[in-house]
């Protein structure tokens, strides 16, 4: 079944829609990330918190019984999202880690993670962020690399600022990709959509994706929005995942880091906190952004709250992956028939670290993979990909 029961709402892609990825497919990224990076993520969790000993027990149990154990519901008595999970779960019980599909096991483990930590329970561990550490030290290493006022530039910026992600590349471990080539690039169509918004005082909602570098830059772009007269929705986490994602907390916490650097930095954390208090920037969570639900599985309350977006503005790999439904999708695949489900215009800016896209020239994936053979994963090429809400726009140039 393509939908959890705990969902309402049945728009789906115009295009028939591919088998999801799964850990199964050996040789894949999938498969890596399922039967290596994940466990290795889960002993960097107990060897970089002081946990009590049953949570270090906990967490060494997870990483050691991936990637062959079957799946199970959570053990988290009292947790908040306890049945949305057992929904989540489900359609998978009796399979393994490696087979269910892979955005469902990425979300899980991230979230057992906290089972294993007490993340929801009275206790040492309770509302601590087991990935707090790698987080401090991703703002430690950020700078602000571009001046305040130029849309396209803060894109730009935006979108370069999520190769900063700490789940594949920990500060301290190496350097991240580093390169920067764009697939997709519709800058000019989607700076004429925010003239037009900002002309009408339009809302825009950012859906974020890491802390750090990518965090920094998005609060630029948002700045560069509320600048033209735009409102503007950030939409964080609900609790820790994927290592790096946002939390609430943490956007408030790089705001004040921003306000006390030098100018032009400053400038932008005292605007952003003006706006903060003006209501013309708001801070939002929610659940359905820790789910393992597919883009056409949105709720329908959000949904509804959606649609009175002049343009959405989807951060990062996990989120692109999300709205593909994490699915083999041919690479050319036109944009607007994968995205035909969503009730706002979006905006898509993500650096690649896995091998799920659509709205590529055929010419440009064949010019990056003679330049890279990992251009679908290793994060050194990205897309600035413009979703015109009920358009015929197709492959992005």
């Amino acid at each position: 079944m393509l939908h959890s029961p705990a969902m309402t709402d049945t728009n789906l892609p115009a295009a028939s829609i591919p088998l999801p990825l799964r850990g199964a497919e050996i040789g894949s990224f999938a498969h890596d990330t399922i039967s290596r990076r994940l466990p290795m993520i889960g002993r960097r969790v107990r060897d970089e918190n002081d946990l009590a000993p049953e949570a270090a027990r906990a967490v060494a149990a997870l990483a050691d019984e991936m990637p062959d154990a079957p799946v199970r519901p959570l053990r988290d008595p009292g947790a908040p999202d306890l049945a949305l999970w057992d929904a989540y779960l489900a359609p998978y019980a009796g399979q393994s880690w490696l087979q269910v599909p892979w955005f469902v096991a990425e979300t899980y483990f991230y979230r057992r993670v906290l089972e294993a930590t007490g993340y929801f329970r009275p206790g040492p561990g309770c509302g601590v962020d087991p990935f707090a550490l790698q987080k401090r030290l991703g703002l430690a290493h950020t700078r602000l690399d571009h001046e305040p006022g130029d849309m396209a530039a803060a894109i730009l910026g935006a979108l370069w600022g999520n190769q900063a992600d700490l789940s594949l590349w920990p500060v301290g471990e190496g350097d991240g990709p580093g390169g920067a080539y764009l697939l997709a690039d519709d800058t000019a169509a989607a700076t004429d959509l925010i003239v037009h918004l900002a002309a009408v005082r339009a809302r825009v909602d950012m859906i974020l994706d890491n802390v750090g570098a990518e965090l920094v830059h998005d609060l630029a772009l948002a700045d560069a929005l509320l600048a033209v007269g735009l409102r503007v929705i950030m939409h964080a986490k609900p609790h820790p995942t994927f290592v790096s994602d946002a939390l609430i907390t943490d956007v408030r916490l790089t705001m004040g880091w921003l306000a006390e650097l030098p100018s032009p930095a400053a400038a932008i954390g005292a605007r952003l906190g003006a706006a903060l208090d003006a209501g013309r920037l708001e801070l939002r969570d929610g659940w359905y952004w820790t789910s393992s639900l597919a883009g056409w599985e949105l709720p329908a309350d959000l949904r509804a709250d959606l649609a009175t977006s002049g343009l959405l503005i989807s951060k990062g790999d996990a989120n692109y992956r999300r709205w593909l439904g994490d699915r083999h999708w041919p690479y050319a695949t036109r944009l607007d028939h994968v995205l035909a489900y969503l009730p706002a215009p979006m905006l898509l800016l993500r650096t690649c670290k896995s091998d799920v896209a659509v709205g590529l020239d055929p010419a440009r994936m064949a010019e990056a993979a003679a330049r890279d053979p990992q251009w679908i994963t290793g994060g050194r090429w990205g897309v600035i990909q413009l979703f015109r809400h009920g358009s015929e726009s197709g492959i992005s140039a």
